[in-house]
């Protein structure tokens, strides 16, 4: 029914998107899935074995003269069903990054599969015509079928012990120079090839690929609050207090319109606290007070000043030292700053200069 609606309103506000050299609606090539689930279960529908035994049975079951006769042509849809609802599961990647440009990886990488097999189905096809016509007397060689299916087996590495005896027994070399030539054709050069285009089509992706995961949320996110309600967003909205001020700390209240997640203090340390403060006005029309950057950068370089000498002193008390002349063992270096009274003499003239 949404999906009906939607069509409609595509077609009164004259929205057409064009699909190979027909003209739809575009909601059904946003939706192709749900039209394509929705075709694939009025199937099952129709070929249902329970419906089909309700006049030849006295109880539901599916098991009857006229179910029977569509138990095989049910699955089919059945399985199709399931893959597409498997399909719709993979829209759930969207709550992490990672797992949905793995995925849009999966989908922009699929074009270059699809070229392989075409060109597989177009060299599988010629070999498999060439060795038909050389008229084998086996079952694995005398059609263009069984010829295809032998090729297919060699590829793949499941090759029968009559189709390789089939091989080798052959009057002639031709077929065994035909099938040398379509493994070294296929097996080595469209394979190395594929891998080829995948490895370049991965490396001129990866760089935008978690840009494209947060277009694709963004995507499900506008399409999910389309079938939102204005209540219950206009409920949510209020939820967030968007129109509070938030706090950077506590006692400082900071600009409205932000949400305030807390955080471990030693995730992001700061010496010096990057929010400049000044009193006075807050009119926006009064002009920006000037920055006494004379000010700042004394305060700057006494801070660098104190954090040398603060290294300094660390590498000192991490560094043993023996007492002078004899074979006494080795003292820590926490009294390596001091002078004899005892009195940190060396630090202290640190900090002074």
């Amino acid at each position: 029914v949404i999906y009906r609606r939607d069509a409609l309103a595509d077609r009164r506000a004259r929205l057409w998107a064009r699909f190979y050299c027909f003209k739809v609606p575009v909601s059904v090539v946003h939706n192709a899935k749900g039209y394509l689930l929705a075709a694939v279960l009025l199937g099952m529908l129709a070929l249902d074995p329970v419906l089909r035994c309700l006049g030849h049975a006295p109880v539901l079951t599916q098991h009857c003269e006229a179910g029977d006769a569509v138990q095989r042509a049910y699955t089919v849809p059945s399985m199709v069903a399931v893959l597409l609802l498997y399909l719709f599961v993979s829209d759930l990647c969207v709550f992490s990054n990672r797992i949905a440009a793995i995925v849009l990886m999966f989908i922009r990488l699929t074009t270059h599969m699809a070229l392989f097999l075409i060109c597989f189905a177009v060299v599988l096809l010629a070999f498999a015509t060439a060795a038909a016509a050389l008229k084998i007397d086996e079952p694995a060689w005398e059609s263009v079928w069984t010829c295809a299916v032998s090729m297919i087996d060699i590829f793949m590495g499941t090759t029968q012990e009559e189709e390789l005896g089939a091989v080798n027994q052959a009057d002639g070399p031709a077929l065994k120079i035909l099938v040398t030539v379509f493994y070294f054709v296929t097996g080595v050069y469209l394979l190395n090839l594929l891998v080829a285009q995948l490895v370049g089509a991965y490396s001129m992706t990866f760089e935008d690929m978690m840009g494209f995961a947060r277009l694709k949320r963004g995507a499900k996110v506008v399409e999910a609050l389309g079938l939102t309600s204005y209540a219950r967003w206009s409920a949510f909205v209020r939820a967030l207090d968007l129109d509070k001020p938030v706090s950077f700390i506590e006692g400082d209240v900071g600009m409205p319109g932000g949400l305030e997640v807390m955080e471990p203090a030693s995730i992001e340390r700061t010496n010096v606290d990057t929010i400049l403060r000044y009193g006075g006005t807050t009119s926006p029309d009064a002009p920006w007070p000037e920055e006494d950057s004379a000010t700042t950068d004394e305060v700057k370089d006494r801070l660098e000043r104190i954090d040398v000498v603060i290294r300094k002193l660390a590498k000192k008390l991490d560094k043993p030292v023996r007492r002078g002349g004899g074979k006494g063992g080795s003292t820590s270096g926490m009294f390596s700053g001091m002078d004899s009274a005892g009195s940190p003499s060396r630090f202290s003239d640190g900090l002074v200069e």
